[in-house]
């Protein structure tokens, strides 16, 4: 069986790669992403198994990549992570679809055991 694809987009390059590494270090396949609209231009779009998106980067943030891609018909689980203390956020995120809504910095068994439970709901 093949390691499951997790895409990463965040604008914070050095966050990014270092969650790609964590991803790749638990055994998965891992690819960061630098914008939203990279990764749905990329080849990856239909292949990723599962997808971390911050809330807020330039251009197109999370919360509009997940209603594009649902828009699109691609049902690939989304997990946001953001530095926004808003507690509207919880609620956008759940409405929209997200898997879980994770507040930088959170600690990496959490961010794992989302990836874990929206891999096996997918």
């Amino acid at each position: 069986m093949k390691s499951p694809f997790i895409a990463i987009i965040d604008d914070d390059e050095l966050l990014c790669s270092s969650l790609a590494d964590l991803m790749r270090s638990v055994g998965y396949i891992a690819e960061p992403f630098s914008s939203a609209e990279m990764f749905l231009g990329s080849r990856h779009l239909l292949s990723a198994d599962c997808i971390i998106a911050d809330v807020h980067m330039p251009g197109m943030g999370g919360l509009d990549l997940l209603s594009k891609l649902h828009k699109q018909g691609v049902l690939t689980p989304v997990i946001l992570i953001t530095a926004l203390s808003d507690s509207q956020l919880d609620d956008d995120a759940i409405s929209a679809g997200a898997q879980c809504l994770l507040r930088k910095p959170f600690e990496t068994s959490s961010l794992c055991e989302c990836v874990e439970r929206s891999l096996r709901r997918h």
